[in-house]
C-alpha cells in the first residue's frame, strides 16, 4: 500500500470514529505528498459539518475541477451535487445552486444511465421545496433508481423525502409510514453515507415541523442526538441547529412557548449553525410569537431581511392585520399560496389567515372562497390541525355575514375538531370567536362562558394579543376583569408528582445532569422536565422558578393592566 493511500484509509478510519483532528491532519498530510480528489472531498465534508461553509466549497470545487480532469464523471456530478446543495441552501444562493445542478446533468448526460441520477433528484433539500408535487415526482424517481442500481442509500433518502412530500401534502399517515421505514433503516446500521443520515433525519424533523408532531420530534431529536450528534461531538453543528429548529417550531404550535422560545433564541444564537435557511425560517418562527405575545413591532424588524422568503409569508401577513393594512396582508398570502405548490399544511395555513383578512375588509364572498379552497385541502387530507383550521374558517364565514344559528353550529364543530389539545391557541381562538358569535346573537350567559375559557388559555399561553381582546370582550359583556392566569398556588398543585420532584431539585440550585443522575433519568429527559415546569409556571427562568417554589407565590400580576 502507498504512503498516500495508507493516509486516506487511516483518516476515513478516523472519520467514521469521530476523531476529526486526526482525519483532518492525515488528509493534510496525504495532500502534501500529491494531489487527492478524495482527500479534498472528505475536507470540505469535514469543514462543513464545522460550520465552515466557504472552506467547504472550496474543497469541494477542488474536488469537482480533479475528477472532472480524471474523467470520473459520476463521482464529480456526486460532488456537484453537494455544491448545489451548499449554495442552494446553506448558503442561500439560488442561482449558483441551479448552476451546480446544471453542470451535474451535463455530466451525468454524458455517462447514460447510472445511480447518481437519483441523487441529483434530491441535489436541493426536500425542507428547501416549495413545490411539493415536483418534489413527490423527483422521489418516485430516485426510488426507482435505487431499486435498479441497488443502492440502499439512495433508497433512504428517497424515503424520507418522499415522507415530507406527503406529510406536506396532506397525506400524513402516508408520509409518516414511508419516514418510519427509512429510520427502521438507518437505526439498523444499513446506511454507509453519514450524509445521507443527516439528510433523512433533516426531512423526519420537518415532517414533525409541519404536522404539529410533538412526540415524533421528541423521539426522533433523542434518536439523531444518540446516532450522529453523540457519536461526532455535536457535528455537524447544522443537523444539530435543524433539531433545536424544528423542535421549537413544533413546540410553539403545541402551546409550550417557553421552551420554543428557549430553542429558537439558541438557533439564531452564537452556537447556532450559518445557515441561512435554517436562520431565516426560525427567525419566522419566533417572528410569529412575538405577534401572538404581543411584540408586533420587534416581529416586523425580525421579519425585515426575510420578506422574500415563504416560510416569513404568514408572519408578515399578521404583522400587517395586527396594524390595520389588511390590503398588504392578503397580497402577501396570496404572493405565498401562489408559490406553495402542492402544499396542503403550509397552504392551508395561508388560506386560514386568507380568510381572516378578507373578513377584516368587509370582503365576505372572497373569504367564503378562500375558505371553500381551504375545506377542499382538509377533505384530501388527514390532518386534524387542518379540518380544525377549514371548520373554523367555514364559522368565521358565517359570523361575517351575519348569520350567527349558523356560525355557532359552525363554530361548535371546529370545537369538536381541536379537543386533542394539540393547538391550545387555536382552540383558543375557536371559543373566543364562538363567544363574540354568541354575544352578537344576544347570547350572553354562553358569550361570557366562552369568553371565559378562551382567556384562560391565553392566559397559560401568554398570549397577549388574544388575551387583550378575550378582556375587551368580557369588559362589554359588563364582566369586569383583569389580566392573570391561576394562582401560582394552583399551578404548583398541577404539577405532576415527578415535576414536582424536579422542581424542588432546581430549588436546590441542581443542573439538569445533577437532577438526572439524583432521579435516575438522562438529563436530555431532566431537561425536557425542567422546560414544562418553566412553561406551567409562566416564568424565565430557573431561579424564578425556584422562588415560586419556596414562597408559593410570585409577583402579583392580577394588578397588571393589559
Amino acid at each position: 500500500m502507498s504512503e498516500t493511500a495508507g493516509l486516506l484509509e487511516s483518516a476515513q478510519s478516523a472519520f467514521g470514529r469521530g476523531d476529526f483532528a486526526r482525519a483532518a491532519s492525515d488528509l493534510h498530510l496525504t495532500l502534501e505528498l500529491e494531489e487527492s480528489s478524495l482527500a479534498r472531498r472528505l475536507l470540505g465534508v469535514i469543514a462543513y459539518a464545522d460550520d465552515d461553509f466557504e472552506r467547504a466549497r472550496r474543497e469541494w470545487e477542488q474536488a469537482f475541477a480533479l475528477l472532472r480532469a480524471a474523467g470520473d464523471l459520476r463521482t464529480a456530478a456526486l460532488v456537484a451535487t453537494d455544491l448545489a446543495e451548499l449554495h442552494g441552501n446553506t448558503l442561500g444562493n439560488a442561482a449558483a445552486g441551479n448552476g451546480w445542478i446544471a453542470r451535474a446533468r451535463r455530466l451525468l448526460e454524458r455517462v447514460g444511465p447510472c445511480v447518481e441520477w437519483g441523487y441529483l433528484e434530491l441535489a436541493l433539500m426536500a425542507c428547501e421545496r416549495t413545490d411539493i408535487d415536483d418534489l413527490l415526482r423527483s422521489t418516485d424517481r430516485a426510488l426507482a433508481l435505487a431499486a435498479e442500481f441497488g443502492e440502499l442509500d439512495l433508497e433512504v433518502r428517497a424515503l424520507a423525502d418522499g415522507g415530507l412530500g406527503l406529510v406536506t401534502s396532506g397525506r400524513v399517515r402516508e408520509g409518516f409510514d414511508r419516514l418510519d421505514e427509512a429510520l427502521a433503516i438507518i437505526a439498523a446500521g444499513e446506511v454507509q453515507s453519514v450524509a445521507v443520515v443527516g439528510k433523512s433525519f433533516c426531512s423526519m424533523l420537518s415532517s414533525c415541523d409541519r404536522a404539529g408532531d410533538v412526540r415524533r420530534a421528541e423521539e426522533w431529536s433523542r434518536l439523531i442526538q444518540a446516532m450522529v450528534l453523540d457519536r461526532f461531538e455535536g457535528r455537524p453543528r447544522i443537523l444539530h441547529t435543524h433539531c433545536r429548529a424544528a423542535y421549537g417550531s413544533v413546540l410553539c404550535s403545541a402551546g409550550r412557548w417557553v421552551e420554543a422560545e428557549a430553542a429558537m433564541l439558541e438557533v439564531l444564537g452564537p452556537t447556532g449553525s450559518q445557515s441561512v435557511g435554517h436562520r431565516a425560517d426560525t427567525t419566522a418562527n419566533l417572528a410569529a410569537l412575538r405577534v401572538e405575545q404581543g411584540r408586533v413591532e420587534e416581529a416586523a424588524e425580525l421579519l425585515a431581511p426575510y420578506q422574500d422568503r415563504v416560510t416569513a409569508c404568514a408572519p408578515i401577513a399578521r404583522v400587517h392585520l395586527v396594524r390595520g393594512e389588511v390590503a398588504l396582508a392578503a397580497a402577501v398570502l396570496e404572493r405565498g399560496i401562489r408559490e406553495l405548490v402542492g402544499d396542503a399544511l403550509r397552504g392551508g395555513v395561508l388560506l386560514a389567515l386568507l380568510v381572516e383578512a378578507e373578513l377584516q375588509r368587509g370582503e365576505i364572498e372572497a373569504a367564503a372562497r378562500a375558505a371553500d379552497r381551504l375545506q377542499e385541502l382538509a377533505d384530501a387530507a388527514d390532518s386534524s390541525g387542518l379540518r380544525g383550521e377549514a371548520a373554523l374558517a367555514h364559522a368565521r364565514v358565517l359570523a361575517g355575514s351575519g348569520d350567527h344559528g349558523a356560525a355557532v353550529v359552525a363554530f361548535q364543530l371546529a370545537e369538536q375538531r381541536l379537543r386533542d389539545g394539540e393547538r391550545p391557541l387555536l382552540s383558543g381562538l375557536v371559543s373566543l370567536d364562538l363567544a363574540a358569535t354568541y354575544a352578537a346573537a344576544g347570547r350572553d350567559s354562553d358569550a361570557v362562558a366562552e369568553a371565559r375559557r378562551a382567556l384562560s388559555i391565553f392566559e397559560r399561553l401568554g398570549a397577549r394579543s388574544s388575551r387583550d381582546r378575550a378582556i375587551a370582550l368580557l369588559r362589554r359583556l359588563g364582566v369586569a376583569t383583569r389580566p392573570g392566569g391561576p394562582t401560582v398556588a394552583a399551578v404548583l398543585e398541577s404539577l405532576t408528582p415527578r415535576e414536582s420532584e424536579v422542581l424542588a431539585l432546581v430549588g436546590q440550585g441542581l443542573s439538569n445532569a445533577e437532577i438526572g443522575a439524583r432521579l435516575y433519568i438522562s438529563p436530555k429527559t431532566a431537561e425536557h422536565h425542567v422546560g414544562r415546569i418553566l412553561g406551567k409556571l409562566a416564568v424565565r427562568n430557573r431561579a424564578e422558578a425556584a422562588a415560586l417554589a419556596a414562597n408559593g407565590t410570585g409577583p402579583d400580576r392580577q394588578e397588571r393592566e393589559p
